[in-house]
């Protein structure tokens, strides 16, 4: 598995798994993630992107630069929304003062 996956499955929905440590090595992954985004919404009715980050170890810049864009992409084409946070990913957001954090975190 990569430590950026992002799984098409169907029902006009996307789940992006980020695995392992979601820093600035994996920029070109992210952002290759991005371009993959909009590709399937591009070709399908797509109402929602999930981002799984239950296995994240760390959750640098890199990773909250991915989520902002993700918003900033799918604001008025598709929610997006945050599943099952590990606790690191979950520090990182709060630190980052992130404007909407998961009722379940």
């Amino acid at each position: 598995m990569r430590d950026v996956e992002v799984v098409d499955r169907g029902s006009h929905e996307i789940v992006v798994f980020l695995r392992g440590d979601i820093d600035d090595a994996m920029e070109h992954d992210l952002r290759a993630a991005l371009r993959e985004i909009a590709l399937l919404e591009e070709i399908n009715d797509l109402d929602r992107v999930v981002v799984d980050a239950r296995d994240v170890t760390t959750m640098g810049r890199a990773g909250l630069c991915f989520l902002l864009n993700l918003e900033r992409y799918g604001e008025g084409r598709f929610e997006v929304d945050l599943s099952a946070l590990s606790r690191p990913a979950l520090r990182a957001l709060e630190r980052s003062h992130w404007h909407h954090l998961p009722v379940e975190a």
